[in-house]
């Protein structure tokens, strides 16, 4: 469970007077605040802690973590994609340059790829059908 921010209390002396001014800072993020010696009226915003800084780089350090696995999960779902829309086109031709053509982006798949992309290919082709895979 994620402990509370801490108070905050700032001070700093009036631009005009040179009066001591105090604020101090709870859950709001924005204060405005009046000088007792000359009344000049100053807005602060709450300054940033630690905390809070490293409560906002997690969060996207997450955020950045889930969008690199979708993009990669959409990637090896892609190239398993193309390699059987290519063998569904020629399902009914007898034509070698086609098939050829399908061996030729499984290698490429092979060996530009991570092994989870081997794993996709033995899903759609059977896993006992290794054979038909072509060589590493």
């Amino acid at each position: 469970m994620e402990e509370p921010i801490p108070e905050i209390n700032v001070k700093f002396n009036c631009q005009v007077c040179n009066h001591d001014i105090n604020v101090l800072f709870k859950s709001q993020q924005v204060e405005a605040v009046r000088c007792p010696g000359c009344s000049k009226v100053y807005s602060l915003l709450k300054p940033t802690i630690g905390e809070e800084i490293l409560l906002d780089w997690e969060r996207e350090a997450l955020y950045h973590k889930i969008k690199a696995e979708k993009t990669k999960q959409d990637n090896s779902s892609l190239v398993a994609l193309m390699i059987k829309v290519a063998e569904l086109l020629t399902w009914r031709d007898g034509g070698n340059g086609k098939l050829k053509a399908i061996e030729a982006l499984r290698q490429w798949c092979i060996e530009n790829e991570e092994p989870a992309v081997m794993e996709e290919l033995k899903i759609i082709y059977g896993r006992g059908k290794a054979s038909r895979l072509p060589p590493r």
